[in-house]
């Protein structure tokens, strides 16, 4: 499966999500999504991730501007009541591959949560297992993005879960792998495989310096990417933490 477009195989990928409000509401640099792509689009970022509602509404504008459009296909249920974050009780596919095809997507994705209780994790992998026939049959990129939302781990076992639901993703079908930040031997195990792997920036960092030298030693260890919304969007200077990161890809 061809990724380049994506992840542009002359260097590291810059990508900026906006999918959030899918499944967290109207967050704090989200407010506008138009004229946040238009920054995004100024600084020259590589990619973004949409729910299909912005993809119809954006999706030709990150066209034009030669961004990429990488699709997320599913929703996580963390409440009856829109913007609150309890805990995920259900998770389920919003769209199709197809869709997302004819939407313009250049890839799709699923995050893959540990910690959440066999029935979650069950739902999870037979979807995970379902959109990966799907992009087969498209031609279109599955990137799988295995994550721990259960209680808090010790560094150690943390890292030991993500290389396992790593592989998980990787036998599945996995074309690009999301992680969150582990440690080097952790991601040495996961590149070992050849599926070209990205960060995710996660929760807004208090200390944004952490997070980029992170990216750094990633990248420096063959990381193709990062993936961060709320260190950007959420940033007190958005211009400047886009150019520090951008920095960081550098390897």
């Amino acid at each position: 499966m061809n990724v380049t477009r994506v992840l542009p195989a002359d260097r590291a990928a810059l990508i900026i999500p906006m999918d959030h409000g899918l499944t967290m509401g109207n967050l704090t640099g989200l407010h506008d999504p138009v004229r946040l792509l238009e920054q995004l689009l100024a600084a020259g970022v590589d990619g973004t991730l949409l729910s299909p509602g912005l993809a119809k509404l954006l999706g030709e504008r990150c066209r034009a501007g030669g961004m990429s459009v990488t699709l997320t296909l599913d929703y996580q249920l963390w409440s009856d009541r829109a913007g609150e974050l309890e805990g995920i009780s259900d998770v389920f596919s919003i769209c199709t591959v197809e869709r997302a095809r004819d939407l313009g997507a250049d890839a799709v994705k699923l995050l893959m949560p540990y910690g959440l209780g066999r029935e979650v994790t069950g739902q999870v992998l037979r979807l995970a297992a379902e959109v990966a026939q799907e992009t087969h049959t498209h031609g279109l990129p599955l990137i799988l993005e295995p994550l721990w939302l259960g209680s808090a781990l010790p560094a150690e076992e943390h890292d030991e879960v993500i290389v396992h639901g790593a592989r998980v993703a990787v036998e599945l079908g996995a074309d690009i792998l999301k992680i969150p930040a582990i440690g080097d031997a952790a991601l040495a195990q996961v590149l070992t495989w050849g599926v070209p792997t990205v960060f995710l920036g996660g929760a807004k960092q208090d200390d944004p310096a952490a997070l980029v030298e992170r990216i750094r030693r990633g990248v420096g260890m063959g990381a193709r990417g990062v993936v961060v919304g709320r260190n950007v969007w959420q940033s007190r200077d958005m211009a400047a933490m886009i150019e520090t990161l951008r920095g960081a890809l550098v390897a």
